[in-house]
């Protein structure tokens, strides 16, 4: 994607944009349980096509840790990547560090791709030490194009060590967690999804039926924001590994949800969850 700089009348990559996707996690049973829910919603790079993938996007990195990966850049070398370098990682920080350092790579990358070699240039190293060769506007060209870059990516990296924590990485490759607020939402509805967590003042300290729940309503009420898939694939994560939920019990969450809706009332969580069965099987490692 690209936008249009109204300072330099230039066309740059585009800066940061919501993706069309919706992530959503939740620390939960006295903050040694994450739930995810994430969609399947994919678009292609120009944004002309948009779709619902077979595949969900929460992928397992090691027994205990999964990632979730929203945008318009779609990259299996970097889940690969990360599975690779996370093996024998325990503590869930140490993989977030990993993690930032192959999203920082592959923007370096692709900014040498689009930008660099363009300009009969092989790479950041020769563009630096061939800058007193440059004239000064196409340095300042070449600097702006690249501070400017997005790499249309954001990954969403939970797992459980000693406890539950939600790490988020952005361009241009900065880290985040989300251990003290206790939940997080990435994607286009992101707005919408953490209203539901501020109206039922989540808390760390909720059981995780309440949790899947509310980060399940969470997804629902942010497919109104439009780009979000309306298939929904939950996990629960915790020291025992990583458990997704079944179909039925995605049923049974949906009925809830949409009973409150047609009801237009916003009716007490108890109420909303109660006879919900938490049906789940347990996921294989990805990782030796």
């Amino acid at each position: 994607m690209y936008h249009f700089s109204r300072s330099q009348g230039t066309v740059y990559p585009n800066e940061r944009r919501n993706p069309l996707t919706q992530l959503v996690a939740a620390i939960c049973e006295n903050g040694n349980t994450i739930v995810t829910v994430s969609d399947r919603m994919v678009s292609t790079g120009d944004m002309t096509l948009t779709f619902e993938h077979s595949d969900r996007k929460a992928q397992p990195i090691t027994k205990n840790a999964v990632v979730l990966i929203a945008g318009t850049m779609h990259e299996p070398d970097l889940i690969r990547d990360l599975r690779e370098r996370a093996k024998g990682k325990d503590r869930i920080r140490d993989i977030a560090d990993i993690c930032k350092i192959l999203y920082q790579e592959l923007r370096k990358t692709h900014i040498e791709d689009e930008i660099i070699n363009r300009r009969g240039l092989g790479s950041f190293e020769e563009y630096q030490a061939k800058q007193r060769m440059l004239h000064d506007s196409q340095i300042m060209e070449i600097n702006e194009r690249v501070a400017k870059y997005n790499l249309g990516l954001e990954i969403m990296l939970v797992g459980v060590d000693d406890e539950a924590h939600i790490s988020q990485v952005t361009n241009p490759g900065t880290w985040r967690s989300f251990d003290n607020l206790g939940y997080c939402c990435i994607g286009m509805g992101d707005r919408h999804a953490a209203n539901v967590f501020a109206w039922h003042k989540y808390s760390r300290n909720m059981s995780s039926k309440d949790a899947i729940y509310i980060a399940f309503e969470a997804k629902k009420r942010a497919e109104a924001a439009g780009g979000v898939g309306q298939a929904s694939d939950l996990l629960v994560i915790s020291k025992e590994g990583i458990k997704e939920l079944k179909t039925v019990t995605v049923k049974a969450l949906e009925e809830a949800y949409n009973e409150t809706e047609a009801m237009d009332s916003r009716r007490d969580l108890d109420a909303r969850i109660k006879g919900i069965k938490i049906q789940s099987s347990l996921l294989e490692s990805s990782s030796s």
